[in-house]
């Protein structure tokens, strides 16, 4: 049998269809014997056996033939010398041949790896009679299909698959030659990445001229080196081009908020005018001087760091005259404006181009971050009224804020409380409108639009346990697009919450794993219902305070809530747990388990359906997608002109893109239960998706 041959060696395969039919077959219908270049196998055992016995092989330790990896192409014999090799037992000098034939090696995998996306991504685009491919295979573009099981396979979100199978195609026709040399592990993933990525902008012409510019070097450049490169080749290349992206970028330009990894964010412009940016850039660091040679402690990059939050928040404190300057004048050591900060700054701080004390290297961010929680719901949901302040204590405004400035509009520069190095200005608990300072913008009576979770515009979701609220549970919080926030933190934002009356409260009732059972809803009271409204914003646009039923019982805590809005909250948790159990109770004695107590006879479902299907599903059904629920569509998973019912048992939230994607060809959704919900592909591969869970 031939071991080569696809058919001798997938009998499972074959059973479930996936079989090739491509076996070799004989001139009498039966697979070859043996293959031509087995002809010569016992001489070439039989030269071998005479070299070894005349003396001229012998056996050549591993650690002695380690040099000859780095001969060794790409590729299985490669592989199969790395199984059996272990750096212990090699020399110095072979480790780096070792450390560099790994990474040929992974170069090879995930050029295979990217070539098999680019066939799944060929022929679905083929199948697609609104897609199609060419004669080679290339698709005209890729599919959402192939985009989606690669997400499923790989466990990847959305966009990611969409780069990577873009990718696969890329290095596959457009860009074959780096396809061949990731192949060949000339170059690594990171460096094909790289020139995919900077000649995208390019016709198909000229970006294979800029691949020849820089192929034969890539391998041997730094990545910085090789991006250096790109950019000078693609604007070398198309100049009249270069200049007209730049500006149609401009067009785009954004505010971006990332979460990093230790409870702090990064706020960025993305796609600013270069020249402004560097201008802006500059005052902020000409600020930064003032301050230092006023006498605030830290270093240049913590004061540039204060002086950009204090410039957007407002909080930015009167910068004083350095020691021994008149009245009203600048520090002496200041830079001019517009230019470069002094060449030798201050001996107790680092220099611009030493990183604070302490701080380490940050990776860029890869992109904004999925939103959190559902948003609007309806308003005619049942609620207590709560008089006085909802938190109790004084909320975060009545607080004294660090740096303040002296009423009197005079000449001198005054400080009070000077910023520490380790501090902050307090948190606003009230954000004036953009025109409240000085400078032109807005005025004040305005008034916001209500932003997407019913608060102000740009204000975000507070999700919280009822049990870190009330101070008995470390338990973190969750804030949308920044995602975990310390129970500190939480507490901080939902006092500042408290103070606003446009502020939605919601509480989500929750079962033993967690999942949302019932929804009800916090009104704010009528006494805080000031001329706040409307002239200013905080920054949640809504707290939601996640309840679970078993507390409810358990009179220790709700001796925490004396009053205010725990208490509340408690009370809407109850009313909702006792609705909760009627409709168990229907709901099991129901042919199929669902009463449909919910259900709604029209097309739409009522606000307190999607109240709660939002919550119960908190993200898009889809496994691999983090979108979240209130932004995306309520599906009829049976649809509805089909007979399906407008019912919690037949409805879940799909992102816009994945609700397309469910009416493809070959794909299906099913619900086994509310909540529960199971995707097949075209290719019959099945994935569950089971109910969001909150913390408790």
């Amino acid at each position: 049998m031939d071991p080569e041959a696809p058919g001798d060696f997938v009998s499972d395969d074959r059973a479930a269809g996936w079989a090739g039919q491509d076996e070799q077959v004989g001139p009498g219908g039966q697979a070859d014997e043996f293959p031509a270049e087995w002809a010569d196998q016992e001489a070439i055992l039989a030269e071998e056996a005479e070299a070894w016995l005349s003396g001229r092989s012998r056996e050549v330790p591993r650690g002695e033939a380690a040099d000859l990896v780095e001969s060794l192409p790409a590729g299985p014999d490669l592989a199969g010398w790395l199984a059996i090799c272990s750096p212990g037992e090699l020399e110095s000098a072979a480790l780096p041949g070792v450390v560099a034939s790994y990474r040929r090696l992974t170069s090879w995998a995930q050029a295979g790896e990217l070539a098999a996306i680019a066939e799944l991504a060929s022929r679905s685009a083929a199948a697609d009679d609104k897609i199609g491919a060419d004669d080679d295979g290339r698709p005209s573009l890729v599919p959402d299909e192939a985009v989606a099981q690669v997400s499923l396979y790989l466990a990847m979100t959305r966009y990611g698959a969409s780069w990577w199978t873009d990718l696969a195609v890329a290095l596959t026709w457009r860009l074959a030659a780096t396809g061949a040399a990731l192949a060949a592990g000339d170059v690594d993933l990171a460096r094909a990445r790289l020139i995919a990525e900077a000649t995208a902008v390019l016709d198909d012409d000229t970006a294979r001229a800029v691949e020849a510019a820089v192929l034969a070097r890539a391998g041997t450049d730094t990545t910085s080196q090789l991006r250096a490169r790109l950019r000078r080749a693609v604007i070398a290349a198309d100049p009249a081009g270069a200049d007209r992206r730049r500006q149609e970028a401009e067009r785009h330009a954004k505010v971006g908020f990332y979460p990093d990894q230790d409870d702090t964010a990064s706020l960025a412009g993305h796609k600013l005018p270069g020249t402004r940016a560097a201008a802006a850039m500059n005052r902020i660091t000409a600020l930064a001087w003032a301050l230092k040679a006023a006498g605030a402690p830290g270093g240049i990059d913590l004061l540039r760091s204060q002086v950009f939050m204090g410039l957007l928040l407002g909080t930015l404190p009167a910068i004083p005259p350095a020691p021994g300057s008149p009245p009203g004048g600048p520090p002496p050591d200041e830079p001019p404006s517009g230019g470069p900060p002094p060449d030798e700054p201050p001996s107790d701080g680092p220099s611009l181009d030493e990183p604070p004390s302490g701080s380490g290297h940050r990776d860029e961010p890869s992109g904004p971050p999925d939103d959190d929680v559902p948003g609007p719901g309806d308003q005619d949901l049942p609620a207590d009224d709560f008089p006085g302040d909802p938190l109790g204590g004084d909320p975060a405004w009545a607080q004294p804020q660090i740096g303040g400035q002296d009423d009197d509009d005079d000449d001198d520069w005054m400080i009070v409380n000077p910023v520490s190095a380790a501090s902050w200005p307090a948190f606003p608990a009230l954000i004036p409108p953009s025109g409240a300072g000085p400078g032109p913008g807005p005025q004040p009576g305005s008034g916001p639009r209500p932003g997407p979770a019913g608060g102000p515009p740009g204000s975000l979701d507070l999700t919280v346990p009822w049990m870190t609220l009330a101070g008995c549970s470390p338990e973190p919080g969750h804030l949308g697009r920044l995602g975990p926030i310390t129970p500190s933190q939480a507490r901080e934002i939902a006092d500042a919450a408290a103070t606003d009356p446009a502020v939605q409260w919601r509480v989500i009732l929750t079962g033993a794993a967690g999942q949302a059972i019932a929804v009800s809803r916090i009104p704010a009271a009528s006494g805080r219902l000031t001329s706040l409204q409307g002239s200013r914003s905080t920054v949640a646009g809504r707290v939601s305070l996640t309840v679970p039923e078993d507390i409810l019982a358990c009179p220790p805590q709700t001796e925490l809530a004396s009053g205010g809005i725990l208490a509340a909250a408690l009370r809407a948790a109850g009313r909702a747990a006792t609705a909760a159990a009627a409709r168990s109770a229907a709901d099991a004695a129901a042919a199929g388990g669902c009463a449909h107590t919910t259900a709604t006879a029209s097309y739409r479902p009522s606000p307190r359906l999607r109240e709660h299907v939002v919550a119960r599903d908190l993200t898009c059904r889809f496994p691999s997608c983090g979108q979240p629920a209130w932004r995306g569509d309520l599906d009829h998973t049976q649809p509805w002109e089909g007979g399906g019912l407008t019912c919690s048992c037949n409805l879940g939230a799909l992102c816009r893109h994945h609700h397309i994607l469910k009416q493809h060809p070959g794909w299906r959704l099913t619900q086994a239960r509310p909540g529960v919900f199971q995707w097949v592909t075209p290719t019959g591969r099945a994935y569950a998706c089971a109910p969001a869970s909150y913390a408790a």
